[in-house]
């Protein structure tokens, strides 16, 4: 019997009769009904925004588990639907992620965007890195626009790319990599999920 990595459940329970048939999953029905989809594409600034999840208690209690509780054992359940949409998004493109403060990494002991990655099968870059563990949610105000002072180019950046990320709260970290990488021409970024914050964010911007 396979179980799910979230709540220890069979997998089949809460499944219908159709993803019984013919969705393959790793997770439960239960667990799976509770990722809330996003239909909407978000413009801010010179950035074309595609997040695949609403972010809610739910996933900020699935990336904490994940990330700070380092439960490795979670990390193909965030895209594990998602994974033949991201091989035809990135099958010409680089997908350059975030970085992350090389200490919190070596903490962690893994990189948890390449971990999420990894069932997707895309080439991944790592052309940026983070010079200060600089976290947004903790900052405020103007304070979080100085994520442009922590991140700088590592290496070449790739030709053809699109950036990715996993949470997208203020835009302001996906606004800097896209000076660096892409100044001034529009840049698709795709996200695992998205902020309320955010969404209210963009809608106040069209008023």
């Amino acid at each position: 019997m396979k179980t799910c990595p979230i709540c220890f459940r069979n997998v089949d329970e809460g499944v219908s009769f159709h993803e019984y048939l013919f969705e393959e999953d790793i997770i439960c029905g239960k667990c799976r009904h509770q990722f809330v989809e996003n239909k909407k594409i978000y413009h801010f600034e010179n950035l074309e925004i595609h997040a695949f999840y609403l972010y809610d208690d739910f996933l900020e209690s699935l990336l904490f588990q994940y990330k700070e509780a380092k439960d490795i054992a979670l990390k193909d359940v965030f895209l594990w639907k998602k994974k033949e949409e991201m091989k035809d998004i990135f099958r010409h493109h680089e997908c350059v992620i975030m970085p992350s403060f090389i200490k919190k990494v070596e903490e962690r002991t893994f990189h948890h965007l390449d971990c999420m990655l990894s069932c997707c099968e895309v080439s991944i870059s790592h052309c940026l890195k983070k010079t200060k563990n600089f976290k947004q949610s903790s900052q405020r105000g103007k304070q979080r626009q100085s994520i442009e002072n922590v991140i700088e180019i590592e290496e070449k950046p790739p030709s053809e790319f699109y950036l990715f990320d996993d949470v997208v709260t203020t835009g302001n970290t996906l606004k800097a990599a896209a000076q660096l990488l892409n100044k001034d021409k529009l840049t698709k970024a795709y996200v695992f999920s998205v902020h309320p914050h955010f969404v209210e964010l963009c809608e106040k911007e069209r008023l």
